[in-house]
């Protein structure tokens, strides 16, 4: 029979120490916690995450409403003009092919105008 057709006796759970071994090497950097242990320990995770990157864009995309509304409008209208083109040169069977055009624009579209909100909130903080 397969590997995978019936459980096996033997199989073992792993022990708290092998997952939280594990939880380390694949980069989640807490430790498991027994009830001995003082419950005043501070992990990795306690820390609060420095705002950059993604973090800081997604922050931006939920509190600015017109940063989100261009960013929308920045995905959406480079599929409408690229479909548009493609209809007036009568060129529709090739749609698929020269789909990676608007999807880099509408990427740069939105990258600059994240960057642009960063910009601008950091020239507000430092006023």
């Amino acid at each position: 029979m397969g590997r995978h057709s019936a459980a096996d006796d033997d199989d073992e759970l792993p022990s708290d120490e092998v997952l939280a071994a594990v939880d380390v090497v694949a980069g989640r950097h807490h430790s498991v916690e027994h009830p001995a242990e003082s419950p005043a320990k501070s992990t990795v995770q306690d820390r609060p995450k420095a705002d950059t990157g993604t973090h800081a864009d997604l922050r931006i995309l939920r509190e600015n409403p017109s940063v989100r509304a261009r960013c929308a409008a920045a995905v959406v209208v480079p599929f409408l003009l690229y479909t548009a083109v493609l209809v007036i040169i009568a060129r529709t069977d090739v749609y698929l092919l020269w789909i990676w055009i608007p999807t880099v624009s509408a990427g740069v579209l939105v990258g600059t105008f994240l960057d642009l909100a960063h910009r601008r909130e950091r020239q507000s903080a430092s006023r």
